[in-house]
């Protein structure tokens, strides 16, 4: 919930598009949105607090006590919370129906969350915070079966309603600038009854699945699941027309399937019979318990009342050797189920799953449990053939994602047919909403002393060989370094590749322009690869000033907690010696010869080159954007990208949540959010600096106890401006900020914004009136929106490339928010799949009240389009725009950089600190507040011990 500071919070007035820089000719584009009319809808809903409380007798210490549960309270995991969703919603229509005098005749006037959330179009006759009780004679026969299981021991339901607010309809437009998300809320949900009636979809939020829809994958036991994500915001080109858009984004997710679970694991392990899995348990156990730990399984065996529950883990033991004492005797886990249950185990010798009950466990054999059906896969179970699999499956083409998008609304009756829309009277436009996209021109690309100019389509081709390519230098070519070292690990490349390749990449380098390239005066052969291994190598390195490690090893693509990748980075950060690693594929592939061989020895010295400092390109100004301006100037270069102009980009890589394990047993590994940040020092924006640094865990916004590291980070990035620009400051700082969603706006400029106006501050008091306070603007950029826009006219039986809408797209018009400077821009070509554009909102304008900046005005809408675009040409080895600009495309890696040496540091998390969380109850705050401050001292503990030192674009 945002603070009374953060609500307070005025974000910058929405500029328009004023047309100053020119464009290509516009493109009719659809986005995936359906308008809502909402103007002739009710003028109020009135929103109540719905519970619904189980109660049940128990004995405290021989006396019979009243226990009472909340259902929308429980577990996390999915099945469980679609258990309880379905539950309540049950309820809800027995709680209508048992009240007709009260509640009314008609259903449809009552929106409800399953939860706590319901919205009436009538006041049922009471005032605000008035309360009222309804006890539930419960037909259990009318309920489904898992929530009939879920209130088995239940004797008693009651219901309490509660009135609270009223959401006002006919203001809707103005509450939701102000930041009030109500009507957004009460809309997205209305949105859901019908889906939450039928009971034919899982609901998870605004994601919803078809229970039904089951794609099989090929290698994997794993199913997809087809459904949507959808959202309400209001769009318009102004106050005044600003409506809201029902958006559908068709969505495909992994989901565990509802089988036994040993079938299941046989497929996972890729073996024909349980017998393999009990002949290599060792090979075996770890791959199975973590990919089934956390898992809701159900008994099988019972006769009746099967048991569910949260699996803990996997017994160390097979189920012969787990004993027990019963009734005075001890007895194994095999006996327990022959003599209770008359069940002969066919697989004695595999281990049992786990029911934790506080401090109790009972043990359930493989075979005698089965997956409950609903569980989607989170990211830490999807194995690369998983993800592999699921990526192909999801590329849709824009065709059919019109299609798709179609299907969805009409499984979800999205329409006006709908009865509770009909109930409110709301209307759904049966179109996609359809709006003008502006078409961007690209940069050109200056080598020394070529200049790469794009058609007058848009399309740009700027790589360094091919095409009759010649003699194309960097533009800042470095130095070779004196003393360099080649690694060959575990003899994954003979002796005369290594030779070879080393030749063919001098060779390369003095093409470029690099000076004084040699061959390695050092090679040396790795048998090992771990860390204290590994670190023993760079200290020698380190000391005898090698400055950088060419190392050939096996790819990424076999990423275990011993990767030599991931090792040899840790080194890297920890010793200041720059490394790259070259897998034997690309070693074969390069001495191979060829075109695609030569195109590695490119593309490994582009990397290079940046990592030790240089650049090797510049983005300035296209002949088509001049001839259009009738002027000679860079504008590109010397205005938007130059003038004292400083770029920053934010990233974040964020922990997995807590396991049901870990919740269970009060503790909790003490895993970070790592925040990358990369910057800009001076007019070429591919020399880039960054670092990064470890906060509390799945801190999403850097509030005032995180503000001090990103003061302390942009306040040397500031010092080191300076350096690099003959003791002159920038006068505008641009930041790039990723990952905020549009709630989280306003407290990324307060806390954030606030955090970069604080780092001025303080640098204009150290430096005593030789700095000005410059201006600062940040720019959210959101690339996991749900937005989609496509072409109007696609030929369905185009490439990709042909159908997608092409690089530097950009819409502003009539489907952004009404009140922000927004735009939508998709900066790269779409290989595969739809192309998912970049959101980009504006979210802080500060200028100072004194000094040069002051005077600066509000950027314009064009000028923020046009370095977005052209900075997603940064990235300075690919010869291909990305998805986001090159500063935060670096941000990013950084941050991955940063977790992966916390993994290494920590001994992949084994070695991280653990903390106790504290028991619910009295004082539980204070105790929360106390464990934030030993995480947040733990933290700034790692990060300084792995702050990267390496004064240039190591990651690159």
């Amino acid at each position: 919930m945002a603070s009374a500071a953060e609500q307070d919070v005025v974000l910058p007035p929405k500029v328009t598009n004023s047309g100053s820089a020119p464009t290509a000719p516009h493109i009719a584009v659809l986005l995936n949105g359906y308008q809502m009319d909402i103007r002739k809808t009710v003028p109020q809903v009135y929103q109540f607090e719905l519970t619904f409380v189980g109660e049940r007798t128990v004995q405290v210490q021989g006396q019979p006590q009243v226990k009472k549960q909340q259902f929308e309270r429980g577990p996390r995991n999915d099945e469980s919370k679609e258990t309880r969703r379905r539950l309540i919603w049950g309820l809800f229509q027995q709680l209508l129906d048992q009240n007709r005098d009260f509640f009314g005749d008609n259903k449809k006037t009552y929106t409800y969350d399953c939860a706590t959330l319901l919205y009436s179009i009538n006041d049922l006759g009471m005032k605000q915070n008035m309360k009222r009780e309804f006890v539930l004679n419960v037909d259990r026969n009318a309920l489904e079966d898992r929530a009939k299981a879920y209130i088995r021991n239940t004797e008693r339901i009651v219901a309490y309603l509660l009135r609270t607010e009223t959401v006002n309809l006919s203001n809707a437009v103005q509450a939701y600038l102000r930041g009030d998300r109500s009507v957004v809320q009460f809309l997205e949900l209305l949105s859901s009854q019908r889906m939450f009636e039928k009971a034919q979809h899982y609901a998870f939020g605004n994601r919803l699945y078809d229970q039904e829809s089951a794609l099989q994958l090929q290698g994997v036991p794993q199913i997809l699941k087809s459904g949507m994500q959808k959202n309400v915001r209001f769009v318009g080109e102004t106050l005044q027309n600003a409506m809201p858009i029902l958006q559908l984004d068709p969505k495909k997710s992994a989901f565990f399937p509802g089988s036994d679970l040993l079938t299941f694991v046989c497929e996972f392990l890729g073996v024909n019979h349980p017998d393999v899995v009990m002949q290599s348990m060792p090979k075996y156990f770890d791959q199975m318990n973590k990919q089934i730990k956390g898992l809701v399984l159900q008994t099988t065996h019972l006769p009746e009342n099967q048991i569910t529950f949260a699996n803990a883990g996997l017994t160390n033991r097979p189920a012969n050797e787990i004993t027990f004492q019963r009734e005075g005797q001890t007895i194994s886990v095999v006996q327990h189920y022959q003599s209770q249950y008359h069940v002969n185990l066919r697989f004695p010798r595999l281990p049992c799953v786990i029911q934790k009950a506080g401090p109790k466990e009972s043990f359930y054999p493989m075979e005698l449990v089965k997956i409950v059906q609903g569980q989607r896969v989170p990211i830490d179970k999807q194995t690369p053939k998983l993800t592999e699999q699921m990526i192909k499956q999801c590329q849709v083409m824009p065709f059919a994602m019109q299609e798709q998008i179609t299907i969805q609304r009409d499984a979800g009756m999205l329409q006006n047919m709908n009865p509770y829309f009909q109930a409110h009277n709301v209307r759904i436009d049966p179109n996609l909403s359809k709006t003008e996209a502006s078409m961007l021109f690209p940069p050109a690309i200056q080598y020394n002393p070529d200049r790469v100019e794009p058609t007058q389509s848009g399309a740009i081709e700027w790589k360094l060989i091919g095409g009759g390519v010649q003699n194309r230098r960097f533009t800042v070519p470095v130095e070779w370094p004196k003393l360099w070292a080649v690694v060959i690990v575990q003899n994954c490349v003979q002796m005369d590749q290594c030779q070879r390749f080393c030749e063919q990449l001098v060779n390369t380098a003095q093409r470029r322009g690099i000076g004084n390239a040699m061959l390695p005066q050092r090679v040396d052969h790795y048998s090992e690869t771990s860390i204290d291994y590994v670190s023993e190598k760079f200290q020698f390195y380190a000391l005898h000033r090698c400055m950088f490690v060419l190392f050939f090893a096996d790819g990424k693509e076999r990423a275990h907690p011993g990767d030599i990748h991931h090792v040899m980075k840790y080194c890297e950060q920890k010793y200041d010696v720059l490394t790259q690693h070259v897998g034997p594929k690309m070693t074969a592939k390069g001495v191979g010869g060829g075109g695609g061989g030569a195109m590695i020895f490119e593309n490994i010295m582009m990397k290079t080159n940046l990592k030790m400092g240089g650049s090797n390109y510049n983005l300035v100004t296209p002949d088509v954007f001049k001839r259009a301006i009738r002027n000679n100037q860079d504008v590109f270069a010397d205005v938007w990208m130059g003038g004292k102009r400083m770029f920053f980009g934010i990233g974040m890589s964020h922990a997995p949540p807590l396991t049901l394990y870990e919740r269970q047993a009060g503790k909790a590994p003490a895993i970070p959010t790592v925040v990358g940040m990369a910057y800009t020092t001076g007019r070429e924006m591919l020399r880039l600096r960054g670092t990064y640094w470890f906060q509390q865990a799945r801190t999403t916004i850097m509030k005032a106890e995180q503000m001090r590291p990103l003061v302390d980070a942009v306040k040397n990035a500031l010092y080191i401006y300076e350096t690099a620009n003959n003791d002159q400051f920038p006068d505008h700082l641009i930041v790039f900020r990723g990952g905020a969603s549009e709630g989280e706006f306003k407290k990324v400029s307060l806390w954030e914004g606030g955090a970069f106006e604080l780092a001025c501050k303080e640098v204009a008091h150290e430096r005593k009136g030789k700095f000005n306070i410059p201006a600062v603007t940040i720019i959210v950029c959101q690339r996991q929106s749900n937005y989609r826009i496509v072409p109007e006219r696609i030929n369905s039986r185009g490439k990709a490339t042909e159908q997608n809408c092409q690089p530097g797209t950009v819409v502003d018009k009539g489907v952004m928010n009404a009140a922000l400077t927004e735009f939508l821009l998709i900066p790269h070509r779409a290989l595969q799949g739809t192309a998912q554009p970049l959101r980009c909102s504006v979210v802080h304008e500060f200028r100072p009240p004194q000094g040069p900046s002051a005077r600066l005005p509000q950027m314009k809408l064009e000028e923020i389009e046009y370095i977005t675009y052209a900075l997603a040409y940064s990235h300075g080895i690919c010869a291909m725009s990305t998805a986001v600009p090159g500063v935060l495309y670096s941000a990013d890696e950084l941050a991955k950089r940063g977790r992966n040496n916390w993994k290494m540091h920590t001994a992949e998390g084994s070695s991280a600190q653990v903390f106790e969380l504290p028991p619910p109850g009295q004082g539980q705050e204070d105790a929360f507040q106390a464990l934030d401050t030993q995480r947040s001292v733990y933290f700034s503990e790692v990060s300084e011990q792995l702050y990267p030192k390496i004064a240039t674009k190591f990651w690159a």
